[in-house]
């Protein structure tokens, strides 16, 4: 009794981008946008970056109250990045 393994088949460059473009309008409609792309990766960023003059008047005017939220407003919230990458097996890489 043998077991026959079959190794993935290499795709071409034209669908490693298709993939690629597959795999960005899924982020995309899950609210990322796209920061830069090459031909088989793409850095894509979700969130907004916090409005660190507007959180330092707040501070300013509660005399230092609103430095908790500030602070936790730059700890966890913020803009959040991923890269997705297509290898040469049509797999989605991402980190």
């Amino acid at each position: 009794m043998s077991t026959a393994t079959t190794t993935p088949e290499r795709l071409s460059p034209d669908e490693r981008k298709a993939a690629l473009a597959e795999g960005i309008a899924f982020s995309v409609g899950s609210g990322y946008r796209v920061e830069s792309q090459s031909d088989y990766s793409a850095v894509l960023v979700k969130g907004h970056r916090p409005n660190h003059i507007l959180h330092l008047i707040l501070t300013i005017l509660t005399l230092g109250a609103w430095a908790i939220v500030w602070i936790a407003i730059a700890i966890f919230g913020g803009e959040k990045r991923r890269t997705l990458s297509i290898d040469e097996y049509g797999r989605r890489l991402v980190s």
